[in-house]
């Protein structure tokens, strides 16, 4: 990285997929963080439901070292459903080692069977920001997670800039527009701990 006012953190995240991971390994791995799935909506039906290996997840990353931060697989398509999300995931969080971000990762599934499709930008902007007020007001500091499409397509980014953004883009490095403070590089990665592949993280913060 270029800048001389910043430090990087690097990360990792994972949800049940990765199965069960051993966290020591990750954290003497070089590892500085993990942004672990708390809990998933269904993109037709659309229930909620926890991830499975979340609780394990956190406490061994905590007592591993590493900073731990939580999202939601967001299929939010009102205000309310936002809402729903945050207070449903503030509620698996309670009681657990969270001193990272908690991240709303509202995603296009591309088929006009979810629940989502043709959803307005307008509507996910407004949703967005609902919850990551109740997260904020919780305590806990809340982020936005994107790729490319969904940042420039469904999101109109300036309606949610009072928040931290999360972007995906796997490539050598980012040729996004905007500022953001986390980057998602690969899906692909090799980290020792977890068996298969495992997403790239950078966390880019102000230099103390």
């Amino acid at each position: 990285y270029a800048g001389t006012d910043v430090r990087l953190k690097h990360g990792i995240d994972v949800s049940a997929h990765q199965g069960e991971i051993d966290w020591q390994k990750v954290a003497n791995d070089g590892v500085d963080y993990a942004i672990i799935r708390a809990a998933y909506r269904g993109y037709t039906a659309g229930s909620l439901n926890k991830d499975s290996t979340f609780d394990f997840n956190a406490e061994q990353a905590s007592a591993a070292g590493l900073q731990v931060g939580a999202y939601i697989f967001s299929q939010a398509i009102t205000v309310e459903e936002a809402l729903e999300e945050a207070d449903y995931l503030l509620e698996i969080l309670a009681g657990k080692p969270i001193d990272g971000p908690v991240v709303f990762d509202w995603e296009v599934i591309g088929t006009k069977s979810a629940r989502t499709y043709g959803l307005d930008t307008e509507t996910l902007c407004a949703a967005a920001n609902a919850f990551c007020r109740r997260i904020e007001q919780a305590g806990y500091t809340p982020m936005v997670y994107f790729n490319p499409y969904c940042g420039y397509v469904k999101y109109d980014l300036s309606q949610i800039m009072a928040y931290d953004f999360w972007f995906a883009q796997y490539s050598e490095q980012p040729d996004f527009y905007y500022n953001f403070q986390m980057w998602q590089y690969t899906s692909s990665g090799k980290v020792d701990g977890v068996d298969g592949n495992v997403d790239l993280d950078v966390w880019i913060l102000p230099r103390d």
